[in-house]
């Protein structure tokens, strides 16, 4: 097998294990992948569009032929039927391969095609490859066999995994159950990207955003700022009022920082009452009043705990990214800062100083 089986493939009824079965069946191996190639660079490649022209042609004269101009369109189905003579055999046992046929073939069952125009249509393919093979190797027609066998097997596998897309009436199920799939896996990725409790983005997901600011900040030259921000005393509203009280307010204290910054900022809890905000495209001094924004909207209100009122103020530490720092020496400095307004007093903004070398 060339890649592991999709799960769009599988979950039609092609696993790994159904897809070799089938071209082992039909007696294809690796060496009709190198006649695939063979054919592809010597009698499709940059003919592709003229041999499904001269199909085209042929087809036309088929009954059932107007079908295609009222439910897809000829300039449609041509471009699709291009498509498919590109890629004829290449990588044929790949998922992929087998995928976007079956694909194609439910597509056009669901628009009201009949299936002998896509068998006509792999019947045309076939002949018009054929009749190359023959053009250029009528004076050695034994190695024309070997490419015509491999024309053939390949035109079976087509008209098999056509047939299979007509026979998928739950197709239209499976695309909403593939669709309900995706939407819980990226509910899932949420999930894990978010801290539970606040709502905010968990620590992992923080580190990894930040990573990705940092080295953004430093191949644009644009100025990148990071505040680290504590609860003063929370381990007193902990032991006075409880934990769950305290998880209340821990959640209004996301609610209050994300109502003071702006709506592009990321907000992440670093851990216990510590939040980090990362403002991207700002410089210090707008950081600073951001920082204070924060913390007058936080200690400006007491928080309505179930019966309480309880009076919280949060210390803020900012620093702006200087030139080839790491990220780490980055969240050290913030953190630095943010001590520092707790020795100052707290319920404060501290800037890390030094600047000299900022971007």
């Amino acid at each position: 097998m060339n890649a592991e089986t999709e799960p769009n493939c599988a979950a039609i009824g092609f696993d790994c294990a159904r897809i070799l079965s089938t071209i082992s069946l039909l007696g294809l191996d690796a060496e009709h992948g190198k006649r695939a190639a063979r054919l592809w660079s010597e009698f499709i490649d940059g003919k592709a569009e003229a041999l499904v022209s001269s199909c085209m042609d042929a087809l036309a004269r088929n009954h059932d032929f107007s079908l295609v101009e009222r439910h897809i369109g000829v300039e449609s189905f041509k471009q699709s039927w291009i498509h498919h003579l590109r890629g004829f055999g290449q990588n044929f046992d790949a998922p992929r391969y087998f995928e976007e046929r079956l694909g194609i073939a439910a597509a056009w069952a669901r628009a009201g095609m009949p299936l002998g125009i896509l068998q006509l249509q792999h019947s045309l393919t076939q002949q018009v490859l054929v009749d190359s093979l023959a053009l250029q190797c009528r004076g050695d027609p034994e190695a024309a066999w070997p490419l015509v066998d491999c024309v053939l097997k390949l035109t079976s596998l087509g008209l098999y995994l056509t047939a299979e897309g007509y026979r998928l009436p739950e197709v239209g199920e499976l695309q909403k159950a593939l669709d309900k799939l995706r939407e819980e896996v990226t509910r899932l990725h949420h999930k894990a990207a978010t801290d539970q409790l606040t709502g905010v983005l968990s620590y992992s997901s923080l580190m990894e955003t930040l990573e990705h600011q940092v080295d953004k900040a430093k191949q644009n030259g644009n100025p990148l700022c990071v505040m680290m921000a504590d609860l003063d005393f929370f381990k007193k509203v902990n032991d006075t009022y409880g934990h769950l009280i305290g998880d209340i307010v821990l959640r209004h204290t996301a609610e209050r920082i994300q109502a003071a910054v702006r709506d592009f900022d990321v907000i992440g809890r670093f851990g216990g009452e510590e939040f980090v905000v990362i403002l991207k495209n700002t410089d210090l001094a707008l950081a600073t009043v951001i920082a204070e924004r924060i913390r007058e909207e936080v200690g400006g209100t007491p928080f309505h705990a179930k019966e309480f009122n309880i009076g919280v103020t949060i210390s803020l530490g900012v620093a702006m990214l200087r030139k080839d720092e790491p990220l780490e020496t980055l969240l050290d400095r913030a953190d630095a800062a943010m001590f520092q307004a707790k020795k100052d007093g707290r319920n404060r903004v501290a800037v890390a100083g030094d600047f000299a070398a900022v971007l």
